[in-house]
């Protein structure tokens, strides 16, 4: 089965007004600004397992969880405490640094 390219440009474009549409809506900056923030913990928290040599169950026998939760913090789909982020990062052999940035 072949792609239509008429398709194919036709998805685009509803595809382009779509992203317009919320990237002007007041609240995007916001919203993409605090996204952005908690795909950096989402990411950091993958690298510091991944440095540690540790599969994600492995981690999770380590702070008494199961594996799913781990993936959930690993894609940023967890609200995870501060107590949270210091118990990950010490199963890892790391420590948890905060900073305030202006």
């Amino acid at each position: 089965m072949a792609l239509d390219p008429k398709k194919i440009k036709d998805g685009r474009q509803r595809w382009l007004k779509m992203k317009a549409a919320i990237e002007a809506h007041p609240d995007f900056p916001a919203l993409a600004e605090k996204f952005d923030r908690e795909y950096e913990v989402a990411v950091a928290l993958n690298k510091a397992r991944t440095k540690a040599k540790l599969s994600q169950k492995e981690l999770a026998e380590r702070l008494h969880t199961t594996q799913s939760v781990i993936s959930r913090m690993e894609s940023g789909r967890a609200n995870v405490s501060l107590a949270k982020l210091q118990s990950y990062a010490e199963a890892c052999g790391g420590r948890l640094e905060i900073k305030i940035a202006f």
